[in-house]
């Protein structure tokens, strides 16, 4: 039986105060004391299964009896079909200074279009004090097991995933990634919502003079 073992690595330069890991797929590019930033690349695997599939057109080509230019459509659309399935880059920066939350999202197609144009990234921008908690969403696939997503949570309830999709590994992963923007974000040091919402019914309570019930009986009796 071969066992299947997860390397992950961690590198730390103090000096310059970056902190670089791998956690569930999930990577720390930069972080410092005003900016967290996040990067989620394409995993071996995927590479891998372009190699496969450009292996099955080119074995198709080979073998095939028909014209040069089938041939090479069998090795373009393997080539294709490949760099379909590799998976996106995702970026996740965090910025204290300008108190703002930037998403970028490329697919393999958009890495090769910026070799030739410069069009404007499509960028989700939110604020940093919107967000009330960081957690980890749990999604069971069916043969596969587990996946998890870590999420900010919004105060208007809205819910955005670090990355756009479920990954595999362990929960614990996730966890850490949680952990690192809970602690970026300083969300402890922040006022609860309940003691808010305690006070201000506290508030409102007052603004209501309590009356007696022997005193209403006595005010209905009373002629108009």
């Amino acid at each position: 039986m071969q066992n299947i073992v997860w390397f992950r690595a961690i590198f730390v330069n103090r000096d310059r105060g970056y902190y670089k890991s791998s956690m569930g797929g999930v990577r720390v590019r930069e972080e410092t004391d005003e900016q967290l930033k996040l990067v989620k690349e394409p995993s071996l695997q995927s590479f891998g299964i372009v190699i496969a599939f450009m292996a099955c057109g080119y074995g198709a080509a080979v073998y095939s009896e028909d014209s040069s230019l089938w041939k090479l459509v069998y090795v373009v659309s393997g080539l294709f079909v490949g760099l379909a399935c590799i998976e996106d880059w995702e970026y996740c920066d965090f910025n204290r200074t300008t108190n703002e939350l930037r998403q970028k999202r490329y697919t393999v197609y958009d890495k090769i279009l910026h070799l030739f144009s410069t069009k404007n990234d499509q960028i989700v921008v939110t604020s940093l004090s919107d967000i009330v908690d960081v957690e980890v969403e749990e999604q069971y696939v069916r043969y596969f097991g587990n996946t998890y997503q870590t999420v900010m949570v919004y105060d208007t309830g809205i819910r955005i995933g670090v990355t756009e999709s479920f990954i595999y590994g362990n929960k614990s992963d996730q966890e850490a990634i949680a952990d690192k923007i809970r602690t970026f974000l300083r969300l402890g040091e922040r006022p609860g919502v309940v003691d808010g919402d305690t006070s201000s019914s506290s508030g409102d309570e007052e603004d209501f003079e309590h009356v007696d019930p022997e005193e209403l009986k006595d005010d209905l009796g009373k002629p108009l």
